[in-house]
């Protein structure tokens, strides 16, 4: 089976492999064939970020407390040059979670951020050791605490339940030896007087427990480093476990859940072939053939941070992203702050009435900004170039710029209306007055970002 790459493709993989996209953006993607589209993601590296990164510094968000740390990721995933590794950063930041509220150090949960940006697409073993020496995840789940004589189970159980191998691919004794290899692996200057922030990894051997352990089967006197190669090496009848693990995680998260046997099987492959790239079990999703049929697009919920750059991304909206960011918590989305090591539930779990209500509200205050501050745009850059004399035509060009147009006859039919009716709400026709654009297409805008369409990828 080969894929049929359309524009529609293109546009399926930017909501996927990005936060969504310009027309523009779709266009250009489209036009370099499906190799050549997926390349320019997930090989983006010669992309330069200088002028971005040099933007980005300018606009001084404020890194030592939370609020500005999540705007400036916000600002990232919105209008970084590189959408997918921002995409990816994010990915690692639901998969290895790590909350301020008990880590406290702000520049701990950067430089986590930062460690997941640099390390998102190589050897998945680089990722494994530098998260694992990571400060803040020593801090988020107590390995700093864990000693010889005084193990911690909690990282060593966490790693391989939720980060490696997944729940019945390990015992208790695994558990209790993996924790004793990892003792020693600790953090120094962890104190209130610079607020946490001056913490930094230190392996201690004069807190490793430096008996013979026996780890999935294999013993001797393991470390950190060993544990970490042992996991990663496990292998049953089904060929590498971490690598049927990673390629569920990553397929569940760019196409949809619970991927058919084959589908992890042939990602496995690519896996162990690689030596442990998430390059190229990426890259292999996003060429796979499956990845573009009708099921797997439109069935993604966004989450609530998706929700919110999307809106910005794809209106090409200018924001500091202050509101933004203030608004995740009644999306019930706090980003840095999970409740758990297991962070958020995915899908439909993100639905109820006041996180909708939440979206709509964001929506409304990015929508009604006609001032110079906050999230704002300009609608009479959304028809430019466009013909926009019905509201036919209106509905059209919006609808294919949020990716709304596959939504039902019924409420397009109601987009056409909003946009005729006279300011009384009685029946009318659209003109394209500049009062009419003002006004009309912040509403419709409006009403397409709190379709059920638009909370969709």
């Amino acid at each position: 089976m080969s894929v049929n790459w359309t524009r529609d493709s293109a546009a399926h993989l930017l909501r996927r492999a990005a936060f969504g996209a310009t027309p523009s953006e779709i266009d250009d993607l489209y036009a370099r064939g499906l190799e050549g589209a997926v390349s320019r993601l997930v090989d983006s590296e010669s992309i330069d970020l200088t002028a971005y990164e040099a933007s980005l510094t300018a606009k001084g968000y404020n890194l030592a407390n939370v609020r500005g740390l999540q705007q400036w990721f916000l600002d990232r995933m919105a209008l970084s040059p590189r959408p997918f590794e921002e995409k990816m950063t994010y990915f690692w930041n639901l998969h290895w979670t790590s909350g301020i509220s008990k880590v406290r150090g702000t520049t701990l949960i950067l430089n986590q951020n930062k460690t997941e940006r640099q390390y998102a697409v190589g050897k998945f073993d680089d990722l494994v050791v530098k998260i694992s020496q990571d400060p803040a995840e020593l801090v988020w789940l107590d390995n700093y605490l864990n000693r010889a004589g005084r193990p911690n189970e909690n990282y060593a159980r966490e790693l391989m339940e939720l980060y490696t191998l997944g729940i019945g691919h390990y015992s208790e004794s695994d558990v209790r030896e993996v924790a004793r290899a990892l003792t020693g692996w600790t953090i120094q200057n962890y104190r209130q007087a610079d607020n946490y922030n001056g913490a930094t990894f230190l392996d201690n051997p004069a807190i490793h427990d430096a008996g013979s352990k026996t780890i999935l089967g294999q013993t001797g006197n393991w470390d950190g480093m060993d544990a970490i190669r042992i996991i990663l090496d496990h292998a049953d009848s089904q060929g590498s476990v971490s690598g049927r693990f990673l390629s569920s995680k990553l397929w569940s998260f760019f196409a949809y859940e619970y991927p058919p046997p084959y589908i992890v099987e042939e990602l496995r492959d690519v896996y162990v072939a690689s030596n442990r790239s998430i390059r190229e079990v990426v890259r292999a999703i996003f060429l796979h053939p499956e990845f573009y049929e009708a099921h797997t697009r439109k069935t993604w919920v966004r989450s609530p941070v998706e929700y919110a750059v999307a809106s910005i991304r794809m209106v090409e909206a200018t924001s500091d992203f202050a509101t933004a960011s203030s608004s995740l918590s009644g999306m019930g989305q706090v980003l840095f702050n999970p409740e758990d090591a297991k962070g958020w539930d995915w899908g439909t779990s993100w639905m109820n009435t006041g996180t909708l209500f939440a979206r709509s509200t964001l929506a409304n205050t990015m929508c009604t900004n006609r001032g110079s501050n906050g999230t704002r745009f300009d609608p009479n850059r959304l028809l430019a170039g466009h013909d926009s004399s019905t509201a036919d035509e209106v509905v059209d060009v919006l609808a294919d710029r949020l990716n709304v147009n596959d939504a039902s006859s019924k409420i397009r039919a109601s987009w056409v209306d909003y946009v005729n009716a006279n300011d009384d709400g009685s029946r009318g026709t659209w003109t394209n007055t500049a009062a009419n654009v003002d006004k009309k297409v912040r509403g419709l805008v409006h009403l397409m970002l709190t379709s059920p369409a638009f909370h969709l990828a």
